[in-house]
């Protein structure tokens, strides 16, 4: 007969264990919460959550795994921590090990990973005897992994287990909102940046015609959502004659709209150095090279008129080739062509000239007029640019840039502009 003594002593113990695991599990997630407090980044949390698991664990290392919004596309790990001495390179988990996750979302325990039947054909490291693994999740979504391997001594055990989902349950919430939190931050940071682009780009682009004896002269730049490079200006020069100019600068955003200042300096430069039209596109073209990030270009047409004869020269690198409905109707496209601006310095490039009559209405454009998509996916296109060329027998400089406008518009229609829209029109008066 046992002696009811020993067995409320022995019941005794089981509740003193039990009530010290409990103050200890409270203490683990004390410690936790004030850690994970005081942290700011998603990956110092990280480096806190593993290191506060490994060693309430006993185990040798641990790794958390994020995984994208749609649960599909996990990210590289990134945290490896090490429980000695935080330099070694822990183990690279299994895919094997995150596709399970991915299917069960639930707790898994392998104590004997060379032999687990779960996983039939895996060769894990040797090195990596046992795993404890919990899922962290966030509104039933699967947001990453909690990895721990290696138990000091013996195995994972049960409470191993529901300790580690607790403390991931804890630290899920806490790492998506900081995820979040540093993406949002990054957006902001994104939009601030593009708002100051646009405002260089802005401001280096000029606010009003020329006045040029005998011409109407008229531009525009509309800028897409996406702050882009295109760039006009005019610039005027000895004898009385006006430089014209319309580039576009590869990228977007701020390094779109620094390389676009670094070509208005330039050209300015050399268009005023009295350089011939020609030289004036070579020097510039050297000097961009040199200080032009690598794969980034530029697209320009440079043109010179001479108001008192009438007479345009124009050199092109890489541009649209502009077009000059003549009086009579007809169309006639500057189809001189050259390598764009950034790619290759010390080259030489040609130039051309026109003459322009009463009446001759020129027009220089960037890509982004006959590239102007709708919801179809069709282009405005360049055929159609130049019946419009065509039409415009009557019309401003003004007018036609107006009208180039509304009808890109009214072919885009509700889809999105997804380059800028820039132009020159210069028309020749009748008496002029």
């Amino acid at each position: 007969m046992s002696d009811p003594n020993e067995a409320r002593l022995r019941a005794l113990e089981r509740e003193n264990a039990q009530l010290r695991r409990a103050v200890e599990e409270l203490s683990i997630l004390n410690e936790l919460s004030v850690a994970i407090s005081s942290t700011q980044s998603t990956d110092e949390l990280i480096r806190v959550i593993i290191k506060r698991s490994i060693k309430s664990l006993h185990a040798e290392q641990g790794v958390i795994t994020l995984v994208g919004e749609d649960e599909s596309d996990p990210t590289k790990t990134l945290v490896r921590t090490m429980a000695s001495s935080g330099d070694r390179e822990a183990y690279s988990p299994s895919q094997n090990l995150l596709g399970w996750m991915h299917i069960n979302k639930s707790p898994l325990v392998v104590n004997d990973t060379q032999n687990d039947p779960r996983f039939p054909g895996v060769k894990w490291p040797t090195s990596i005897r046992s795993i404890l693994c919990v899922p962290l999740v966030v509104h039933s979504r699967l947001i990453g992994i909690l990895t721990l391997y290696n138990k000091k001594r013996g195995d994972f055990s049960n409470e191993d287990q529901r300790l580690l989902s607790i403390l991931a349950g804890q630290s899920a919430q806490v790492v998506e909102r900081t995820r979040l939190y540093e993406e949002e931050a990054k957006l902001a940071n994104v939009q601030q940046e593009l708002n100051l682009a646009y405002e260089i780009q802005m401001n280096l682009l000029p606010s009003v015609s020329p006045t040029i004896p005998g011409y109407e002269v008229s531009g525009t730049s509309i800028p897409a959502q996406s702050v882009g490079g295109d760039y006009f200006d005019y610039i005027p020069v000895e004898d009385g004659r006006m430089a014209l100019t319309v580039g576009d600068v590869s990228g977007k955003g701020m390094p779109a709209a620094l390389l676009m200042s670094n070509l208005q300096a330039t050209l300015r430069s050399q268009a005023l150095n009295g350089n011939t039209i020609s030289d004036t596109i070579a020097q510039t073209n050297t000097l961009l090279c040199e200080n032009i990030r690598k794969g980034s270009f530029v697209t320009l047409f440079f043109g010179v008129l001479n108001p008192a004869e009438h007479i345009f020269d124009f050199s092109n690198a890489g541009h649209n080739r502009p077009h000059i409905r003549r009086s009579d109707g007809s169309v006639e496209t500057l189809d001189l062509g050259g390598l764009v601006l950034g790619f290759k310095k010390d080259i030489p490039y040609k130039q051309d000239r026109v003459t322009l009559h009463p009446g001759d209405l020129l027009f220089i454009y960037s890509d982004g007029i006959p590239e102007a998509m709708n919801a179809n996916r069709s282009q405005f296109g360049d055929d159609t640019l130049i019946d419009l060329v065509a039409s415009a027998k009557s019309a401003s400089a003004e007018q036609f840039v107006k009208t180039v406008l509304e009808r890109v518009r009214e072919h885009a229609g509700d889809y999105p502009q997804n380059d800028d829209i820039t132009m020159i029109a210069v028309k020749r008066l009748e008496d002029g």
